[in-house]
């Protein structure tokens, strides 16, 4: 694939071979600014061509060249998919970007890249870790430009992957370190980090603790990252309904023997909380399980 940059292959190929997926681009040098179609590259020079009718390449060196790309048609029609949370049908997409532009995947910030990212992406938010981990283990991050999309995939490795592999006291170790810990991070990769904590304490039975981090998840980015939101929720809420001390007090309610200063009442309320939570932010337009309704059926007794 790196080898086609010689205008004898280029002149040699098919009109229809040569023309598909050749994403747009602007390019800066020191003396000049153009725009046209990339054809190929590799990691010192990328062929490219005026106009889609043009048959004439040129060859441009990439030590005094800065590349821009311009979104491709096919890329934002997956981009439409994953925004509007269509995750499986949004990674096929991305996955048929990727494979038509890799003829250019040399060049940061270049489409294939990018919808590889993406494919990523949709991956970890329908939570298939055994597809995040394969593509995780081919794709080539380097060319990645924004430094957020980095650090993701930093955590699809340090993070996620440990939560496939349910190395649950390791997980804490890695959450607990000030590596993590006290790093400056946008609020969706801190939700992922305190989720994937929460879900590493719940594994070990350290059930306030996963409150806690299951918590911090939604606090940390509830207006936009909606799966992480969502679970911790529901996490908390199936934490919460089976707590000894919630079933006790379930179980004397009825009784004069139930008090609302209990830590079980406590409970409760700490719940039903989250259900009107749920209806607002929480539940990311899908409704709460009926099961965790039963929290409405016990309310306060005092006021």
């Amino acid at each position: 694939m790196k080898n086609i940059l010689t205008s004898a292959l280029v002149l040699s190929s098919s009109l229809s071979s040569l023309f598909a997926a050749e994403p747009r681009i602007l390019v800066i040098t020191e003396k000049d600014t153009f725009n046209g179609l990339m054809i190929a590259a590799d990691k010192t020079n990328f062929l490219w061509r005026e106009t889609e009718k043009s048959t004439v390449s040129r060859k441009q060196s990439r030590s005094n060249a800065t590349v821009y790309f311009v979104q491709p048609p096919e890329f934002t029609e997956a981009l439409e998919l994953y925004k509007s949370r269509n995750y499986k049908d949004a990674a096929t997409k991305f996955a048929a970007v990727e494979k038509a532009y890799s003829k250019v995947d040399e060049i940061p910030g270049n489409p294939s890249t990018l919808a590889g990212f993406y494919q990523l992406e949709c991956f970890r938010r329908l939570e298939d870790l055994e597809a995040l981990n394969a593509k995780v283990a081919t794709f080539q991050a380097g060319n990645l430009l924004q430094e957020n999309h980095k650090v993701q995939y930093e955590l699809y490795s340090v993070f996620w992957d440990t939560v496939r592999g349910k190395a649950w006291p390791r997980l804490d170790s890695i959450a607990s370190d000030d590596k993590w810990r006290t790093r400056k991070l946008p609020g969706s990769l801190r939700a992922q980090i305190a989720y994937c904590h929460g879900l590493a304490l719940e594994g070990m039975e350290k059930w306030s603790d996963a409150l806690i981090a299951y918590n911090n998840a939604f606090v940390a980015d509830f207006s936009a990252s909606e799966e992480i939101t969502r679970k911790s929720a529901e996490n908390c809420l199936r934490i919460l309904l089976n707590h000894k001390d919630v079933q006790l007090a379930m179980k004397l309610y009825p009784t004069e023997d139930y008090s609302d200063d209990s830590n079980g009442a406590a409970l409760i309320k700490e719940a039903t909380s989250l259900l009107k939570l749920w209806d607002k932010v929480l539940g990311a337009g899908e409704k709460v399980p009926d099961k965790y309704k039963v929290f409405l059926k016990f309310p306060p007794k005092k006021g």
